[in-house]
């Protein structure tokens, strides 16, 4: 699944979000503070996970490529399988940029992955909104932020 929007900020105020989103998640799972610029491509971590049932799992994390301002990419997997998600930031001029965001899952079985292939057909019109509130709302962080 794809979902590519246009905001209305600059690349690197959206990539220090996403940066300080990413460091918060590590330092949670190491119980030590973690800053945005100890992050790295190959960093890995495992942090504990709910499911679509609510149900608590390990996931290792791994940063597949951290690319300040313009790529993160991190796979999280888990004994079901592997989900895999990227964020490719394209500075568009006068103040705002095109993000591009790319979310799959391979499963461990073949039958995992075909399970997944149908049921993301039926919802990928509710998980195209669910990533596009959630850039609009990193939108309004940043400008928010510009005021305070």
């Amino acid at each position: 699944m794809e979902v590519s929007q246009k905001l209305n900020v600059e690349a690197k105020e959206f990539f220090d979000t996403l940066a300080a989103s990413v460091a918060y998640d590590v330092s949670q799972s190491q119980e030590k503070t973690v800053e945005p610029d100890q992050i790295y491509s190959g960093l890995c971590y495992k942090k504990k996970m709910k499911n679509k049932l609510g149900q608590e799992s390990g996931v290792e994390v791994v940063i597949k490529q951290f690319v300040p301002p313009s790529c993160y990419e991190a796979e999280f997997r888990s004994s079901q399988g592997t989900t895999a998600i990227l964020y490719r930031i394209e500075a568009g001029g006068e103040g705002n940029i095109m993000v591009h965001y790319t979310e799959g899952f391979e499963g461990k079985h073949g039958s995992s992955s075909a399970n997944y292939k149908v049921v993301s057909w039926f919802y990928a019109r509710s998980a195209k909104k669910r990533i596009s509130r959630m850039l609009s709302s990193m939108e309004g962080f940043i400008k928010e932020r510009r005021r305070g």
